[in-house]
């Protein structure tokens, strides 16, 4: 009788103990989750700072990581803890550099008439680039430096007489024009379509710009410099799934632009 009586106050010590655990854990204990790496860190913390629940629950910080709320401030009940993972890269950004076009008068030629003494070739710098990731995605671009590999050089074209003539225009993308070309080189027919930005880079590993020209490059190769009809002077610089054979895809800043191009036959002049 008196062991049963010693084991009912014993059992009955260690379910006050319990309850009492458990009222102070109910009462006082902070009920936290830990978003990291993609995962979600339940925890308990009765008392301290974010920075020690994150110690508690074995999470390292990094020196660029986010921590939200700040790793000073106090834990309170039902509190979300957010780390984002920030983390650089440096990268080569090639970019073509745009070439002016210089135009000389020329009274040998007939009045209003044009012709091209030599084509344009399009300089290329290189832009060193810091890219911040926030958990994986791309949130910030900055340039650290640049450097200049090769320059433009002008296009010359000579002028008949009653023509304005201007120097140093510059020539970024197609320029409209109403020239008479020198029928030189390859000239093919090609059914064209027209496309705009996407947030992609193009095949050549630049963003598109005004003036580059999606092609088939088995039939034109990259680089090519190209006079498109009614489109201007371009540079085969990107490739496309469905540009197959005789199809090109003309650049445009807008979509307003593409869509009014739509789709036509045109002569594509092969300059070099």
């Amino acid at each position: 009788m008196i062991r049963q009586d010693k084991a009912c106050r014993l059992l009955l010590g260690v379910l006050l103990s319990f309850a009492a655990l458990l009222f102070y854990c109910l009462i006082w204990g902070k009920h936290l989750v830990i978003s990291v790496d993609g995962r979600e860190i339940p925890l308990l913390q009765f008392r301290g700072t974010v920075a020690d629940a994150l110690g508690k629950a074995g999470v390292t910080l990094r020196e660029a990581d986010i921590v939200e709320p700040s790793p000073g401030s106090r834990v309170v009940d039902d509190q979300r803890i957010k780390i984002s993972r920030v983390t650089t890269e440096d990268i080569t950004d090639p970019q073509f550099i745009p070439f002016r076009v210089e135009r000389k008068a020329d009274r040998t030629l007939a009045p209003g008439q044009q012709k091209v003494i030599r084509y344009g070739s399009y300089g290329l710098s290189r832009n060193y680039v810091r890219v911040t990731y926030q958990d994986g995605k791309e949130v910030k671009r900055q340039v650290m430096g640049k450097e200049v590999v090769r320059k433009p050089q002008p296009m010359v074209v000579a002028c008949g007489p009653n023509f304005a003539v201007s120097r140093g225009g510059k020539l970024r993308g197609a320029v409209r024009t109403n020239f008479t070309l020198e029928k030189s080189g390859k000239v093919m027919t090609a059914v064209s379509t027209a496309y705009t930005h996407t947030g992609h880079r193009m095949a050549t590993g630049l963003y598109p710009y005004e003036g580059v020209v999606s092609v088939d490059p088995r039939v034109i190769p990259l680089g090519t410099k190209l006079y498109v009809e009614n489109y201007g002077y371009a540079v085969a610089a990107d490739t496309g799934g469905g540009i197959k054979g005789n199809r090109i895809d003309v650049f445009f800043n807008t979509y307003q632009q593409a869509i009014s191009w739509g789709r036509r036959t045109v002569k594509v002049h092969i300059l070099e």
